[in-house]
């Protein structure tokens, strides 16, 4: 079972940020506070045309609390919060060229360059793909070298774990993949 998404809050001991209004998360703004203090240093907010599969966000922080550390931890922090939603993809963020400390904060964020339009560049970040194979494959090995052992013939035991673990999460891996390029209608090739 999928943890549930908390989704009026997302908190750090360093940063809280906070939907202002319960009731519609995605169209109104969240404040972002320093923990401990409970202390407002800035706004962000999902403003921008929802794609499927695709979240755009917009934060604007207190000129005091720029140049620290706290948009690009604000950053991580909304993005790891956003993938935790099963049919979301891709976070990305529109920026004046000039905003350096924007820019900054986005890169190091993981977020890369995607196009410009006039002075606004685009920027996003894209969901990990699922490692189901490599799991599974592990799996195999663990499980076969077991076998192996009891049966007395450790490579058979292995060989047998390893074609019985790729194949499912080769499937496993397919699917998440068709999933994906359904929500988003967008190939990972």
């Amino acid at each position: 079972m999928a943890k549930e998404v908390d989704k009026h809050e997302i908190k750090s001991p360093v940063l809280t940020i906070k939907a202002t209004d319960d009731e519609d998360v995605w169209n109104k703004d969240w404040i972002i506070s320093l923990t401990e203090e409970e202390k407002p240093i800035g706004k962000l907010s999902f403003a921008g045309e929802k794609v499927l599969g695709t979240i755009p966000i917009q934060m604007e922080l207190d000129e005091e609390y720029r140049n620290q550390g706290y948009g690009t931890r604000a950053f991580i922090m909304v993005v790891e919060w956003l993938f935790r939603f099963p049919n979301v993809y891709e976070v990305t963020a529109v920026t004046d060229r000039e905003n350096d400390k924007c820019v900054k904060a986005l890169k190091k964020a993981g977020f890369v360059y995607r196009s410009i339009d006039g002075r606004m560049e685009t920027y996003s970040i894209t969901k990990q793909q699922t490692a189901w194979t490599g799991l599974y494959l592990f799996i195999g090995i663990a499980i076969g070298l077991v076998i192996g052992i009891v049966i007395d013939h450790v490579i058979i035991g292995t060989l047998a774990g390893v074609v019985i673990a790729v194949p499912i999460g080769l499937s496993m891996d397919a699917a998440v993949r068709k999933e994906r390029e359904r929500v988003t209608g967008k190939s990972l090739k």
